[in-house]
């Protein structure tokens, strides 16, 4: 083996294994209409976190950490929300009554192999009826992100808990989820904007940026 190739293939083991960076547009108004205010998020999903930028407040969470870190970029202030009181939280602040969705949980279809925009996935389809479904197309070529998937959880338990715990169920990292309801016709709540394969930037995206302060409450960001 020469030096060089040796150097090459040492250099290759020293790469952090399974990197990636998936950026997600999400538009979480049409489930969650209190969190119209937000509009588009932009979401980072990493090995070891995710991040979420709105023009109004960014947030991150690293990997088993049971808080949301919420930060006020124009304030320079942060503070740190439990995740399960999280989308409660939210609520509160932006004047939403609290109401959940109850009924039977919807039929999980089998999955369908495809592609979004090149990359396989799989199309898993939640149908609540003859004409209503939610297709969630995810794909397995990076590692599922276990903090994404409980906030995830989180919200849409806090709104129809039949469909959280088949949501949960489903395996792999979100690229396209579209709703199809009888007023939200093909709607989609989340696109896949760029994946790479490495994780610069992941490091900043996961903590709390220079010279801010941290808030008492939440509340005290809001404003």
């Amino acid at each position: 083996m020469s030096p060089r190739f040796l150097t090459i293939a040492l250099f290759a083991l020293a790469l952090p294994l399974h990197a990636y960076h998936l950026e997600l547009e999400a538009r979480p108004a049409a489930p969650f209409p209190y969190l119209g205010r937000f509009g588009m998020v932009t979401l980072h999903i990493y090995p070891h976190g995710v991040r979420a930028n709105t023009f109004w407040l960014n947030g991150f969470s690293r990997n088993g950490s049971e808080t949301v870190t919420v930060m006020n970029p124009l304030a320079r202030m942060y503070t740190e929300v439990p995740i399960v009181e999280f989308p409660a939280v939210m609520a509160r602040l932006t004047g939403a009554k609290g109401r959940r969705i109850q009924g039977e949980s919807p039929v999980l279809s089998a999955p369908r192999a495809g592609r979004v925009r090149g990359f396989a996935a799989s199309r898993y389809r939640l149908v609540y009826g003859p004409s209503a479904w939610i297709d969630i197309w995810t794909t397995q070529i990076v590692p599922e992100n276990p903090q994404l998937k409980r906030i995830v959880y989180e919200f849409v338990s806090n709104v129809a808990p039949a469909t959280a715990d088949l949501m949960r169920t489903i395996p792999g990292n979100p690229l396209y989820v579209e709703l199809n309801f009888s007023h939200y016709h093909k709607l989609p709540l989340v696109r896949l904007k760029s994946l790479t394969m490495d994780s610069r930037g992941e490091a900043a995206a996961l903590e709390v940026g220079a010279l801010y302060f941290k808030a008492p409450l939440i509340d005290s960001i809001w404003k």
